[in-house]
């Protein structure tokens, strides 16, 4: 298979996006902010800017229901009791003002936030503007101590009127917020605040409508000279503690920017810089594409270097000390292993953050080679350890576990969350002991689940294929070290195209995954949920798209394949036996009336064997083991293609492809300039978001109806209406997305899967790194919704079948064959 071929299904999601990066004609107007910083980095931080360990609580309320066209009104509560005065000096220290009772409606915004609950808690007052002028300007004159009343007014959220009381008595206060929504057009980063952490340092981000960004902050030392190819190291946090008393730069220039991120002068504390992205790992792009400097950061948010481990903070919240924090939410975006960034620009998690009171991390990681090179025996694991990308991860939960409690978080309740690659971590963190006691919950978007990890023989292989490549011995680490990022890059392609040639089974989506090395992950996923050494205390909610494959098919397949070509074409184009003999099967038949019929089959069959029949299989297991897991599907979504002005494959038009999930998942379908997200598409993205925010909080997905503490979420009809029961081994319950009407319906697929798991078997078990896989997980009990009994009759239809020349796949080693010296390899 053609190596373009391959990188581009990896990166489905953000492929277009690179053509019209590529094509730099009708982009976007980038605000300058989005460029990279210029030599004089510290420029960009404001002197002045209020610290948040001093305002002693400064929180943004926002009643968000995530639709562009609707009327926005967020206002700042300063949950510190002040004076009148105090209140309004400490708004304009935030450029802002005390707002008027004229400004939205601040009973519901108060009553429904769940970004400041425990502040608010017997709170009934707080101080407004005496003014009634209905303006959100920030220009009026602030009372001096002479015009200053006697009484001033509150507003009373119980009975939702102003009153006047005495100027001298504390209450906490309402600012006006007049900064908007961050998009890929505007991104104001005049507001700026500085946190001070308990061991990091200072660091000074900015506000936006829906919340406070600190960008760019270093989790790890940078994986750069000998620390390529090693795990990650901590950060030197003496780089970013500096104090200086003669005005020249304290010790933080090793940061997220050209010429480092931090300033401190005249014997004050170092302050570093949190208002830009951190560089991005190293991507291999589709067909090799290049991208300049502008076309980069349009995106990835910012510019590649190896120096990459860099994460992203985004709260509503900065508490006051000995307050508890908001549940946490730490993102790890897909990309194939080869592509994307914490800072793509659909995972901009404003949205979600506003409406599901969260905070939100997202995080780099190193990709391809750079995070999973390996090549043992001939390198030892002391030396090039493995799993390079998953361990990254882990040090940025460590990060999380220490410092996020500085930006509003509680440590002790932390979901992590992610998508395509990112949902394949999640199976890897599930799996590895070292990351169990770093977050609590787990949410699994369209993980490849029928494939297993990587075997040790596998990766060896695909890691020898590297080190010829580059002209380095197999032993030779050091050379490999010792290349450029463009030389690693030039020999992965060459290194995938050989894997490729020397396996036939492995997808060309998937040559990079997290290897079994039998310590840091100890087995593959199946195996240890059959063992129960897989994280069981932590409760996880995952799922699919309804036609996962289906932005996959046109790469192969770009026209429609006619009927009588069907074994020619799939023949050249599927060379594991195992998908030909999916298509076997009574329930993918061709469509004699249906001029797209193959296509349509080939996706069918392909997403339930790799994505849906395998979550199912994995679900029953986890609820065998005593786990809380809830799984569903989604029938509704919208392309990232579509939200930033770009056209969307013909073969998922109508379809629910791999990768929409998504926008509706960040509300982020508002961010390219004059597109909109309203009407169904926002309607959709509260449902998501609500679900989503309720599992990490609680644990469970259901908010009861006018429930008190969950906020917007038990409001919305569309998620109380539907009570989503976690997965049991008789009743296998999904719940269905839609835009209206979700339901839970159980059994749904059950003699669809069960054809598969008895006449096909999954890649997991044929291919398991640890030999064949018999799982001991009970067959999908119970019936069909029209009744029918699982494997009792089988669907009958007159349609042409694809035929092969055997009913049973081929079982392939788990080790690849190639005509090379084959590295030993252990389990």
């Amino acid at each position: 298979m053609p190596l373009n071929m391959a990188i581009l299904k990896t990166t489905a999601v953000l492929a277009l996006l690179v053509t019209r990066a590529a094509a730099a004609i009708g982009g976007p107007v980038l605000d300058s902010a989005h460029l990279a910083k210029d030599s004089d980095s510290n420029s960009t931080l404001n002197s002045t800017a209020p610290s948040a360990n001093t305002l002693q609580g400064v929180h943004l309320l926002l009643d968000n229901d995530v639709d562009s066209e609707t009327p926005k009104f967020p206002v700042i509560l300063l949950s510190k009791p002040r004076s009148y005065q105090q209140a309004q000096v400490t708004c304009e220290s935030l450029g802002e003002n005390l707002v008027n009772s004229t400004y939205g409606n601040l009973t519901q915004t108060l009553n429904t936030t769940t970004v400041a609950q425990a502040e608010l808690v017997g709170t009934q007052r707080l101080w407004i503007s005496n003014s009634t002028n209905p303006t959100n300007s920030t220009n009026s004159t602030a009372p001096t101590n002479s015009t200053i009343p006697a009484n001033c007014t509150a507003f009373d959220r119980v009975t939702g009127q102003t009153v006047q009381i005495l100027c001298s008595v504390n209450l906490p206060s309402l600012c006006t917020n007049s900064l908007n929504r961050t998009t890929l057009s505007q991104n104001d980063k005049s507001q700026q605040i500085k946190v001070v952490t308990r061991t990091f340092g200072t660091w000074q981000g900015y506000r936006d409508q829906d919340q406070f960004r600190f960008l760019g902050i270093p989790y790890a030392a940078p994986p750069v000279g000998n620390l390529r190819f090693q795990a990650p190291q901590p950060v030197n946090a003496s780089l970013f503690n500096g104090t200086t008393g003669n005005g020249t730069p304290g010790n933080g220039t090793s940061g997220n920017g050209p010429t480092g991120n931090s300033t401190a002068v005249n014997g004050t504390a170092q302050v570093n810089d949190a208002t830009e992205f951190g560089y991005v790992c190293p991507q291999l792009w589709p067909n090799n594409a290049t991208l300049n400097q502008s076309q980069t950061i349009e995106v990835l948010g910012a510019e590649e270097s190896e120096d990459c481990l860099y994460l992203n903070v985004f709260t509503p919240s900065l508490k006051a000390n000995g307050t508890k924090g908001l549940p946490v939410m730490v993102y790890v975006h897909g990309g194939g292993f080869t592509s994307a960034s914490g800072s793509s620009p659909p995972f901009e998690p404003g949205n979600l953050v506003s409406r599901g009171g969260v905070v939100v991390v997202t995080m780099n990681y190193r990709l391809s080679m750079f995070g999973l090179f390996e090549n043992t025996p001939n390198i030892s694991r002391s030396q090039a350890p493995g799993n390079l990308a998953i361990r990254d991860q882990v040090a940025a939960l460590r990060w999380v576990r220490t410092n996020i409690v500085s930006f509003g978080g509680d440590p002790t309740r932390v979901t992590i969350f992610g998508e395509s690659a990112g949902a394949t971590s999640m199976r890897a963190l599930l799996s590895a002991p070292s990351a169990f006691s770093l977050y609590q919950n787990v949410i699994s978007q369209s993980d490849f689940m029928g494939l297993p990890f990587s075997s040790p023989g596998y990766s060896a292989q695909f890691g020898t294929f590297f080190m010829q490549a580059l002209n380095c011995s197999a032993t030779d680490l050091a050379c490999a070290k010792n290349k450029t990022v463009d030389q690693i890059k030039s020999a992965e392609t060459v290194a995938i195209s050989q894997i490729l040639n020397a396996t036939d089974w492995v997808p060309p989506e998937a040559v990079f995954r997290p290897t079994v090395d039998g310590s840091f992950i100890p087995g593959d996923f199946a195996q240890l949920i059959q063992t129960k050494k897989y994280n069981t205390n932590a409760s996880i909610l995952w799922g699919t798209t309804q036609d996962e494959t289906a932005a996959f098919i046109p790469t192969f397949a770009p026209n429609p394949i006619p009927i009588q070509d069907a074994n020619q074409t799939l023949s050249t184009l599927l060379r594991d036996n195992g998908t030909q003999a999916l298509l076997k099967s009574p329930y993918y038949q061709f469509n004699q009336s249906d001029p797209d019929t193959v296509r349509d089959q080939l996706s069918n069959a392909t997403t339930d064997y790799y994505y849906g029949c395998p979550l199912q299989v994995m679900s029953r297991g986890a609820a065998t083991q005593n786990s809380t897991v809830y799984a569903y599907q989604m029938n509704y979504g919208r392309s990232v293609n579509a939200s930033f002005g770009l056209n969307v494959s013909s073969f998922c038009q109508g379809r629910v492809c791999h990768g929409d999930d998504i926008v509706p998942s960040f509300g982020s379908g508002d961010l390219y300039p004059g597109i909109q997200q309203t009407g169904d598409n926002a309607r959709f993205a509260r449902q998501v978001i609500d679900r989503f925010t309720t599992f990490a909080k609680t644990g469970n997905p259901n908010p009861p109806a006018n429930s008190t503490t969950l906020g917007v979420a038990a409001m919305n009809e569309d998620v109380t209406g539907v009570q989503w029961p976690p997965y049991n081994a008789s009743s296998n319950p999904l719940l269905y997305f839609e835009v209206a009407n979700s339901t839970v319906a159980n059994n749904s697929d059950t003699a669809k899967c069960n054809w598969i798991a008895e006449n096909v078997n999954f890649d997991y078990q044929v291919h398991s790194p640890n030999g064949t896989f018999v799982p001991i997980f009970p067959a999908i009990n119970g019936t069909q919704q029209n009744g029918t009994q699982p494997n009792s009759t089988q669907p009958t239809t007159s349609s042409t079948q694809l035929t092969t020349s055997s009913t049973q796949p081929t079982t392939f080693s788990t080790q690849p064959t190639t005509s090379s010296t084959q590295p030993t390899t252990s389990a």
